[in-house]
């Protein structure tokens, strides 16, 4: 660790002092706002891969009334593009995070930084995965558009739908394991 503390020394042409003075000011920095580094470099590292695959940040008003409105008139093409979309991510996930659990991967994506509402369990019961979410403030339409984005995501990891049940604000969702993930 010192090794690499002294190449980034050299490379930024700081001192040892300098360099370990700027990693305790951005530690106190960071909890100051109630959080600690390895946090903020997980969410950057999300934000990055983010910003790397297309996700847009608008704001929850504009986004719910988008959806409200494409439920309505082409429903049947936003839940395909939303199951799309989930296993374009999922497959992203894996190659970006091969070494990773990805269920539990994308559980932190979700919970933390797409759907922070959401009170969200993802049980693994060996080659089975117990899905289940609630949010009282999701409207139909979105709680539709997230399963089935959820969805498509499980299915990249080789799961199919066994059970799914989906109700305005509850999804619950029964996956089982098709295929080894290292087999492709």
């Amino acid at each position: 660790m010192l090794e690499k503390a002294i190449k980034e020394c050299s490379k930024q042409g700081k001192t040892m002092f300098a360099f370990t003075n700027q990693i305790f000011e951005s530690a106190l920095k960071a909890y100051e706002m109630e959080t600690d580094l390895e946090e903020i470099l997980e969410f950057y590292s999300l934000v990055k891969l983010g910003k790397n695959l297309g996700v847009a940040m608008l704001p929850s008003s504009l986004i719910d009334y988008m959806l409200e409105t494409l439920y309505k008139l082409d429903r049947e093409n936003l839940i395909a593009k939303a199951y799309e979309s989930g296993l374009w991510f999922g497959k992203c996930l894996l190659l970006k995070f091969p070494e990773e659990n990805v269920t539990e991967k994308l559980e932190g994506i979700l919970k933390k930084y797409m759907w922070h509402s959401l009170d969200l369990t993802i049980t693994n019961r060996g080659d089975a995965i117990e899905l289940n979410c609630i949010s009282p403030i999701l409207s139909e339409e979105k709680t539709h558009v997230i399963s089935k984005f959820i969805e498509g995501a499980f299915q990249a990891f080789n799961y199919e739908v066994v059970k799914n049940s989906c109700f305005r604000g509850i999804i619950s969702i029964e996956f089982k394991n098709w295929k080894p993930r290292n087999s492709s």
